[in-house]
């Protein structure tokens, strides 16, 4: 499985802060991403940057490239009914559930190598806020909707742990740490995956790891100290996840900077 996040696509021709372009960050994650094969591809969130049309458009044409099946994550700079909209267009993306509060979330069993992992997306978008928000009437009944023997992920756009990036927890979860309770009860959840944090980083609690993708526009910079939003000028990457069983490895894979070569003594 293949993780690409916060992609933050603009209008055609449009950069972010006018030095980054979003979308040939986007295309190489999608060419790197199909060049692994993977049994699915999961977009974590932040598909464009102002939730508008014509960056839906722009982000449906960098998507035509896919062939692998795609599971797109709504975040807070989404548009959930364009992002569900989206998702019906394009002929690999699998189709969120319908939800009586508008969610987008999603349920899907059969996937990994094994076809014996379910993976259960968590809508964590609080409307008209960067932060996130999972109410207690969502976390019942995310309960319940675990419980089952096979093997769990959890995907959704905001890590449900404090960083310690001032200016990214500024914008975290609401209910994050509720719902790592309501995780540790279910042993079959192997893992969280989650995006919105633009950087990599790995939290565990009571055993389960938690995720965070980099984005394949712009990576935030390491800074435990308190200071203002900033980035780094390190590359786009994606996540490439192994499925064994029910044991998961992560791998970083950048988009830039990223060929191989061998030494004279290898095979």
């Amino acid at each position: 499985m293949v993780q690409i996040s916060d992609p933050h696509i603009f209008a055609p021709g449009q950069l972010m802060e006018g030095r980054v372009d979003t979308a040939e960050g986007l295309r190489l994650a999608v060419q790197v991403a199909e060049s692994l094969e993977p049994d699915l591809i999961v977009m974590s969130g932040d598909l464009v940057n102002d939730g508008e049309a014509d960056q839906y458009a722009n982000l449906r044409d960098l998507l035509g490239a896919v062939t692998r099946p795609l599971l797109l994550v709504a975040g807070n700079h989404d548009d959930r009914d364009s992002v569900r909209a989206l998702a019906s267009s394009l002929e690999t993306a699998v189709e969120p559930l319908t939800s009586r509060h508008g969610e987008l979330e999603y349920d899907i069993g059969g996937c990994g190598p094994e076809k014996n992992l379910r993976i259960i997306v968590v809508d964590t978008v609080r409307e008209g806020f960067h932060s996130g928000l999972l109410t207690d009437e969502r976390l019942r009944a995310l309960d319940a909707q675990l419980g089952s023997e096979e093997p769990t992920l959890i995907v959704q756009h905001h890590p449900p742990f404090t960083s310690g990036i001032d200016f990214m927890d500024h914008y975290g979860l609401e209910g994050g740490a509720s719902e790592l309770d309501v995780l540790a009860r279910h042993p079959e959840v192997v893992a969280v995956l989650t995006g919105h944090l633009h950087r990599h980083a790995v939290h565990i609690r009571s055993g389960l790891p938690v995720v965070t993708a980099p984005s394949s526009a712009a990576q935030v910079s390491l800074d435990l100290h308190g200071g203002p939003t900033a980035y780094t000028e390190e590359p786009g990457a994606i996540l490439v996840h192994r499925l064994d069983g029910s044991s998961l490895t992560t791998h970083v894979q950048p988009l830039r900077g990223a060929s191989t070569w061998r030494p004279a003594w290898a095979l």
